[in-house]
């Protein structure tokens, strides 16, 4: 036949950059923005996370990096939604709330939450990521996610977990393929598409 474009070089085939397994990290708040809950009840601090030191240093813009190269519509995996408690809400929303930013402030001395989201940045502080096991068009799949913040010190000291597998697969009736983007109890997990997000957030 004859060449259907020029510059042919034979490549190996590459396989895809693996997402940092479940574990604890140290990673930095590199950029953070408000947006609505997915209930639209609340406005939720949005936090892009990137781990900062060790095997898995800088893998999440990595992953996004390859990801942008193969497909047309790709999620940066590593956000995390920290979400305010309101009147009326369950006390352990609060509980949540203000352990996520206590993790913040044991991390960076001298740092204290004001309510001003902005300061987060370049805040550094432990991140824990779990499982998520799910159904996707009918086959069982695993994806890690952020949980939860752990104090950096806790991390180096081998002192943090990594918190148990968030089990959804009698709740995936919808055949939807979604990724963890928030913290707390289970059933409060908020998400998105990830057909609806096509480049790095912020």
């Amino acid at each position: 036949m004859k060449p259907t474009y020029q510059g042919f070089t034979a490549k190996e085939r590459k396989g895809f950059l693996e997402l940092p397994p479940a574990g604890c990290y140290i990673a930095e708040i590199q950029n953070v923005k408000v947006e609505p809950s997915y209930d639209k009840t609340r406005d939720v601090i949005v936090c892009m996370m990137e781990i900062i030191e060790g095997e898995y240093k800088n893998r999440y813009h990595e992953v996004f990096a390859d990801q942008q190269s193969r497909f047309d519509k790709v999620t940066y995996r590593g956000l995390f939604r920290i979400t305010p408690p309101i009147e009326g809400d369950e006390p352990w929303k609060q509980t949540v709330f203000e352990n996520n930013l206590w993790c913040v402030q044991e991390s960076n001395p001298g740092y204290a939450w004001d309510w001003d989201e902005k300061k987060l940045k370049g805040k550094r502080v432990g991140i824990n990521v779990r499982d998520h096991l799910y159904t996707y068009n009918g086959a069982e799949k695993s994806s890690p996610e952020i949980c939860k913040f752990e104090t950096v010190n806790d991390v180096r000291d081998g002192k943090c977990k990594p918190a148990k597998a968030r089990d959804t697969r009698d709740k995936d009736g919808n055949g939807g393929s979604y990724t963890a983007t928030g913290g707390g109890e289970p059933d409060e997990m908020t998400f998105t598409d990830v057909s609806k997000q096509v480049e790095v957030p912020f």
